[in-house]
């Protein structure tokens, strides 16, 4: 983590270790019982600051739970140690635009928002992860015998693959009300295209970059896991 960064993060930590035990401000518990819990997973994880492995829970819960101020308050916390600027910043964004003004988690969103635009470190600057390729398309679902409609705010995830150079690559979009994504500035290489990182997705597939290519890619039921699984080791 570069220094700049590294002063916004100070003090989070207990911060959010304070906020596990609030136990209000956790999302309610699904009544199906799930095969992982992730809330508690990464509850388990931010109590001893281990935020790599908190992060891609917080992640999974918040395909569930996507109005959580706290799932998407504590994302940012991982994000900002874990030098994701991107993720942080749009994190701390959605918690000043949608949790209660007075709460702790929104004053410290604010707080860091505004210390990093006086540090004067941007988006763009502060991400190794820019390249000039991108995928973009429309995600659309129907079930069968439904027609296809579009899925309006629906998370799309781009994740480097293992033993490649991109390993390290993880960005999420959420589609518009149209059902659109479009992922920016990627490195060219190869990549997991899917809409979760956990179990039961709809798309999973292999996408490759090439060097300056803006590839189109829309996402229906011709290409989901039913017809096209290009991981299905991943269960």
């Amino acid at each position: 983590m570069r220094p700049s960064l590294a002063l916004l993060a100070i003090g989070l930590a207990l911060v959010v270790v304070a906020g596990c035990k609030r136990g209000g401000e956790a999302p309610p518990a699904s009544k199906a019982p799930a095969a992982v819990d992730d809330v508690a997973e990464a509850k388990k994880a931010l109590a001893v600051a281990n935020w790599a492995g908190a992060a891609p829970h917080l992640r999974a819960a918040l395909q569930k739970d996507p109005n959580s101020p706290f799932l998407h308050y504590n994302l940012a916390i991982c994000a900002t140690w874990l030098d994701q600027s991107d993720e942080a910043v749009r994190e701390f964004e959605w918690v000043v635009a949608n949790a209660l003004s007075d709460s702790d988690e929104a004053k410290t969103a604010r707080k860091w928002l505004a210390a990093r635009k006086k540090l004067g470190t941007s988006t763009e600057t502060a991400d190794p992860w820019v390249g000039d390729s991108g995928v973009h398309g429309i995600a659309m679902w129907g079930e069968p015998g439904q027609p296809s409609t579009p899925l309006s705010r629906y998370q799309i995830f781009l994740i480097g693959l293992r033993a490649t150079p991109t390993k390290a690559y993880f960005r999420e979009f959420r589609t518009d009300r149209g059902g659109n994504y479009e992922f920016k500035n990627v490195p060219a290489g190869t990549y997991r295209l899917s809409d979760t990182v956990g179990p039961d997705p709809k798309w999973r597939l292999k996408v490759t970059l090439e060097p300056g290519q803006s590839l189109l890619l829309d996402l229906t039921p011709e290409n989901g896991v039913q017809r096209r699984d290009d991981f299905p080791d991943l269960k």
